[in-house]
This record gives C-alpha cells, sequence and structure tokens, in this order.
C-alpha cells in the first residue's frame, strides 16, 4: 500500500507541474500566440480575421486583426473576401423631389433599408437647404440643392432635388440702409402666396411719410440686386397710394401701415398698394424750405437750420415762402429733416413743380425756368413770394409771384441759344452745356435768328436751349427756354435733310448742316451740305433719306 500511494503522490505531482506549466503557458500574454481564422469576416464596412483561441472573445481588444476596406472589382464584388456590395443592403426615400417656399421652408425625408444599417444626410448646397440628422429638410432662400442619404460606411446612397422657389420682400421703407435680405427670416416684409395662384402679399407693414422701397428678389445680396428687382415702373396703373419717384423707386405720401399685392400671373409683375392704416404724428409738423445754391446746397435737418428759406405753414394746408433771389440761383423744395437724396421725385417730395413741368410757369422776363439739371432757375433777381400746395402725389403745386427790387435788372435778360443732343459728333452731346463751340449766333441778315454750322451724324437726335447773362454779362448756364419738335410751330428743312423724331430732331444723313432758329416765331429752317463749307472738303453726297 506504501508503495502504491506513493505512486499516486508522484503521478499526482507530475501531472499538476505540467498543467501548472499549461496554464502558465496559456495565461502568459507575454509568450502565448494568438491563433486566428484564415477565413475573412466580413460585412458592408470591410473585412477581418477573428481569433480562434480559447482566451480572446468577441468584444477584447485583440479579438479582430488585419481589418482592411473592401477592394471592390468590376462586379461589385470585393477581390479580397468576395463580399457583395449591393447583397447588404440597400436605401430608398419617401421622395426624389421636393419643392419648398417662403411659405413652406420645411418637411422632412425618411430613408428605408432593405437591411441593417445606419444612414447620415447631406445637402449639395447648405446656403440654399440644410438637413439634419434624422432627415428635417430647412429652406433658406432659393435655389435648388439636392439632399443625400448615405447608408453608413459604404457607397450606398438615394437622393432628393429640392427646389426653393423664388421669394420677394420689400427692401427701403423703413430702413434706411436698403440692407438685403440674403436668405429667410430676419425683420423683413415678404410676398406670401394667396388663394389665386401667382399674386402675391404682404401682411400689413409700417413705411414712413415720403418713404421709398422695391420689390426684391430673396437671396440677391450683390451691389446688382435692383437689376432683378421690381420698381416704380411696375406699379399698377391708376394706383392711388403708390408713386414712382425719378429715381424709380415706390414711394408713399403718408406714414401709416401697407399692404403690397405683387402680381406675377402677367407678362409683366404689377405692384399695388392699400393704406391699411394712416398714422398721425401730431407733434411732428411738416416744414418745407428751399434747398438750392443761394445756400451751398445745405440739407436742412431742423427749421432753424432751413432760416429764411423755411416756409411757413397755414391753416388751409397751403405752405408760403417770401424771399429774395438772385439771378442764376437754382433750388429745389425739401422737406426739412428728410435726408437729402438726389432720386427723390415730385411724386413723394413737391421739389420742381411750376404748373407743368412739360409747360413751366414762366414769362417774357424769365423769371423761373427749368434748369437742365431739373431744378428750378431764377432767370430775374428780385422777391419771390411761393405758395405751396403738397398733395404729396403728381399734383403738387408751387406757385409764385415776382416784386421788383434794389436789385432787379431793368434790361431784358440777353439770352443766347445752343445746340444739343447725341446726333452731335461730341460724345456727350446731350451735356455739352453753354459751349461756344455749340452756341448759335445772331446772323447779320436778321435780327432776332440765330444760325450755327455743325457737323451731325446720320443717327441720334438734337434740339436747342437757351441761357440768360447775368449782371455782369456771364452766362449763367442755366436753361431759360427750350425748343424742340414740340415747341417748334415751323420746320423748314431742304430735302427732308432733317425730320421729327419723337419730340427731337433728327438728321437723315451724316454731314454738314446750316440751321437756323427764329426763337420768336418759333421757326427753324436747315440746309445740308456733305462738305464742310468752311474747309472745302469734299466726300461722297448721300442722299438724304426722304
Amino acid at each position: 500500500m506504501k508503495k502504491s500511494n506513493l505512486f499516486a503522490t508522484v503521478a499526482f505531482v507530475a501531472v499538476s507541474a505540467v498543467c501548472c506549466g499549461l496554464f502558465a503557458a496559456c495565461g502568459d500574454k507575454d509568450t502565448h500566440t494568438h491563433t486566428y481564422s484564415t477565413d475573412w469576416s466580413k460585412d458592408a464596412t470591410g473585412h477581418w480575421h477573428v481569433a480562434t483561441c480559447d482566451d480572446l472573445k468577441e468584444g477584447d481588444e485583440a479579438y479582430k486583426k488585419d481589418f482592411a476596406a473592401h477592394v471592390w472589382g468590376e462586379d461589385d464584388e470585393c477581390d479580397v473576401c468576395k463580399y457583395v456590395k449591393t447583397a447588404a443592403t440597400e436605401i430608398t426615400l419617401n421622395k426624389t423631389e421636393l419643392a419648398l417656399s417662403i411659405a413652406k421652408t420645411e418637411d422632412a425625408l425618411t430613408a428605408t433599408l432593405n437591411g441593417s444599417g445606419t444612414v447620415t444626410w447631406a445637402s449639395s448646397d447648405e446656403a440654399v437647404v440644410q438637413v439634419g440628422a434624422t432627415g428635417a429638410v430647412e429652406a433658406l432662400k432659393p435655389g435648388t440643392a439636392t439632399v443625400t442619404a448615405t447608408v453608413t460606411g459604404t457607397e450606398v446612397t438615394a437622393t432628393c432635388q429640392v427646389t426653393v422657389a423664388d421669394a420677394y420682400y420689400i427692401i427701403g421703407g423703413m430702413d434706411s440702409a436698403w440692407t438685403t435680405a440674403g436668405a429667410f427670416g430676419g425683420n423683413f416684409a415678404y410676398f406670401m402666396p394667396t388663394e389665386t395662384e401667382g399674386i402675391y402679399k404682404t401682411s400689413s407693414f409700417e413705411l414712413r411719410k415720403f418713404g421709398k422701397f422695391q420689390v426684391a428678389l430673396v437671396g440677391d445680396t450683390t451691389k446688382d440686386w435692383p437689376e432683378n428687382a421690381f420698381n416704380g415702373n411696375y406699379i399698377k396703373e391708376g394706383d392711388a397710394v403708390l408713386s414712382k419717384n425719378s429715381g424709380g423707386d415706390i414711394a408713399v405720401e403718408k406714414h401709416g401701415m401697407y399692404t403690397i399685392t405683387l402680381d406675377l400671373t402677367g407678362e409683366k409683375a404689377v405692384i399695388s398698394g392699400v393704406c391699411d392704416e394712416e398714422i398721425e404724428d401730431p407733434e411732428t409738423e411738416t416744414i418745407y424750405y428751399l434747398f438750392g445754391s443761394m445756400s451751398n446746397w445745405a440739407v436742412a435737418d431742423t427749421v432753424e437750420a432751413a432760416g429764411a428759406y423755411a416756409f411757413t405753414n397755414n391753416s388751409d394746408g397751403t405752405s408760403t415762402l417770401t424771399v429774395a433771389l438772385a439771378r442764376g440761383t437754382e433750388f429745389k423744395v425739401l422737406a426739412v429733416g428728410m435726408q437729402y437724396n438726389i432720386e427723390f421725385a415730385e411724386s413723394a417730395v413737391p421739389r420742381n413743380l411750376i404748373g407743368d413741368k412739360g409747360t413751366a410757369t414762366v414769362d417774357t422776363a424769365y423769371k423761373l425756368t427749368w434748369t437742365s439739371s431739373a431744378n428750378i432757375g431764377v432767370g430775374l433777381s428780385g422777391e419771390y413770394t411761393f405758395t405751396l400746395d403738397p398733395d404729396g402725389g403728381e399734383n403738387n403745386i408751387l406757385r409764385y409771384t415776382f416784386k421788383e427790387t434794389d436789385e432787379t435788372e431793368t434790361e431784358p435778360a440777353v439770352l443766347h441759344y445752343y445746340i444739343k443732343g447725341d446726333a452731335l459728333t461730341a460724345e456727350n452731346g446731350w451735356d455739352v452745356g453753354a459751349d461756344k463751340a455749340y452756341e448759335l449766333k445772331e446772323t447779320a441778315e436778321a435780327s432776332g435768328e440765330y444760325s450755327i454750322t455743325i457737323e451731325l451724324k446720320g443717327t441720334g437726335a438734337f434740339m436747342f436751349w437757351s441761357s440768360a447773362e447775368d449782371k455782369e454779362g456771364n452766362v449763367t448756364g442755366i436753361q431759360a427756354d427750350y425748343y424742340n419738335a414740340g415747341t417748334i410751330q415751323t420746320l423748314n428743312a431742304e430735302g427732308n435733310c432733317v425730320t421729327v423724331s419723337g419730340s427731337n430732331y433728327a438728321p437723315a444723313a451724316a454731314g454738314w448742316y446750316t440751321i437756323t432758329l427764329n426763337p420768336t416765331t418759333k421757326t427753324l429752317t436747315v440746309s445740308y451740305s456733305a462738305t464742310n463749307p468752311d474747309a472745302g472738303a469734299s466726300t461722297p453726297d448721300p442722299e438724304p433719306a426722304v
């Protein structure tokens, strides 16, 4: 028994030693080498080998090795692991096209997977359309963008074309900075669709007195935005609320709440307005003043700044001013406190009206008249009493009476006569001004007639105007009167060498013209020569068009 027990003990110790050695070897990570499957494990993201030894289980750090992305062959099969790209999953969207607008800026896309996986979303133009992690889509401005849903880790995708319709808004108005709307949102009055397709309206918003604005396209923030905007040229005919100013903007005459309608159903956009509520400004009284050369064109922010040129308001709604003005003065009429802008027009600010613009209220002494720059010009020094009847629309009237003073000239104004137009060879033919090269000289044959021989192009048009001398005998450059096809009563043109073109005259052929104007009888006499009568140069003699 003792021998058997001893043998058993020795055997147990030996086996224990071997097993302990094996356990130590398996547990010793410094000496043990893991074994891995020779077959590839794979999914849509790539392929790898997994451990086969018992000490590594799925989830352990070293369980996988040799991970690599697929190497695609021409048949969409991985050349390494034989994974087939299309076998894993497919993705479809609930919409392949989506239309958004200012009235509907948000929607949602849903992705459906034929298989397992996760989805990521992207927009081709995030300035136009943004997409969230769950497929929520938001339009930011007009334009187009492609939203793409991708199965994570694969090249499997589905797309939706998103179109955001054009949208318009009010630019200007209460915003003196004329801030552009680069995207939806912000403090802008937008045009929203109505029940009638193609007709859009703003909500009621505030416009200041004499406020001006345009209808601009959302998203256009370039300096050329007016080229895509709608201005005063698009006002509905007969609209009693909106009016166009000389700068082309749309203007209103009263402070109030307005709803503006944009009609895009026709070939040309049409804009109309309704004043929902007039806002009274009991503490603000509109004071007008003369703005011109007599005060160095200084803008008056206060009545005190306007000084002697401020009008006094009367109980009947008119305003009056009596002031001494010298010959050669130019001026307009503006409202005190209004930021001056040369584009403010009679339709918004009564500044230029002396009766009808086409037939300016002048007399033989040319007391007041229109200047070439559309200012009012003083043709005779003296005391003027102005009466302004501002209705805010196109019928603002500025009447005046005149009283002689010690400064009043006793002799009639000496007038000089000039030709202008783009038929002249000068590059700035309409703006040649009181240049002696374009002055008609009084003829020796007949007093009161003025003549010039000048080269004209075979295109374009021309007319005539006059300017007076000041007390020192200098031409003021202020237009005293004008002469064109609308004011000349008789045209004597040899061989029809000059014809009527609209309100002006047009030469029938290029060459030299001798033109004589009689401003008293309103007669124009013209002859044509292909050569310069003074130089004797010879050129082909074209036959003037009949």
